[in-house]
């Protein structure tokens, strides 16, 4: 069962639609950002027992469930993306009902499992990425870490100093060349300090200061990895075009139970699910 909610919903209208449900569903009500989560936990979880909740986003979901933490309302779990928490220092949110994706976001955790490989030896043509990665010396994992690390470390920042700057006009689409797979960091970089109203050393002292060195992944966005492998995969690495949605799908189909059981999200939600009235997974 999926509870779709709208983006004009809020904590407490999911509040609201949890206990009306409540009524005639005496399951599990599992907190979701939005339709991609959705999507992925349908094919995980117990479905007869399981009511997926789009929230609509992570601050409706992390508002939810910090509302249920006081209302004592009983089965409900969840996941969230941490996105930067981790940077930043920031403790789990409601550990006693939500669990953390592995990476930043579900789309990260799905680029650094075996889902990747099961991708591109589909869709990636062999001869092609084997000479990319012995032309770079390195892994197309790691190729897309690098790149998007460069957009992670501006969004991070971006979040840190306050600089409001849109990030739909830094896409990867256009600063990873179609043609070699390369990024224009200082075209982006450019485009991010005219963007906050700041100067290139201003950035670049901020970048040094206030940007710690972190393991890889630690800075990447799902959503600029997945755009960077779509790039790759229209030319460098392989012939089929596809946009970020596309291979954001293709990882979900990729990615199996076995995958789900080896993270540190799935072992949260087997300790939470001890607290259920209804078991989540089969």
């Amino acid at each position: 069962m999926i509870a779709s909610l709208n983006s004009s919903k809020t904590p407490g209208t999911i509040i609201s639609e949890i206990c009306m449900m409540g009524s005639t569903f005496h399951g599990v009500h599992f907190l979701v950002e939005g339709e991609d989560d959705s999507k992925f936990w349908k094919h995980h979880l117990k479905r007869e027992n399981v009511s997926l909740v789009n929230c609509g986003g992570r601050p409706n979901l992390l508002g939810a469930a910090a509302l249920i933490g006081h209302a004592t309302i009983a089965g409900v779990a969840g996941v969230y993306d941490p996105d930067f928490d981790r940077l930043h220092g920031t403790l789990p949110h409601a550990p006693h009902i939500l669990a953390a994706t592995d990476a930043n976001d579900l789309e990260t955790t799905l680029l650094t499992s075996a889902a990747l490989e099961r991708l591109l030896s589909e869709y990636a043509d062999t001869a092609l990425l084997t000479a990319f990665e012995s032309r770079h010396g390195v892994s197309v994992a790691t190729h897309i870490e690098r790149t998007s690390r460069a957009f992670g470390q501006l969004r991070f920042l971006n979040s840190r100093a306050g600089y409001r700057v849109d990030f739909d006009k830094l896409s990867p689409y256009r600063f990873v060349s179609k043609t070699d797979w390369s990024l224009d960091l200082t075209g982006l970089r450019a485009q991010f300090a005219a963007l906050a109203s700041i100067n290139l050393a201003t950035l670049d002292a901020a970048l040094q200061a206030d940007c710690p060195a972190a393991s890889s992944w630690a800075y990447t966005q799902g959503h600029d990895a997945v755009q960077i492998l779509a790039q790759g995969l229209g030319g460098i690495i392989g012939k089929r075009q596809m946009d970020g949605k596309e291979v954001t799908r293709l990882l979900r189909l990729a990615y199996t139970d076995t995958m789900l059981k080896q993270t540190a999200m799935h072992a949260s939600l087997c300790i939470i699910e001890k607290t259920l009235p209804m078991p989540l997974f089969a």
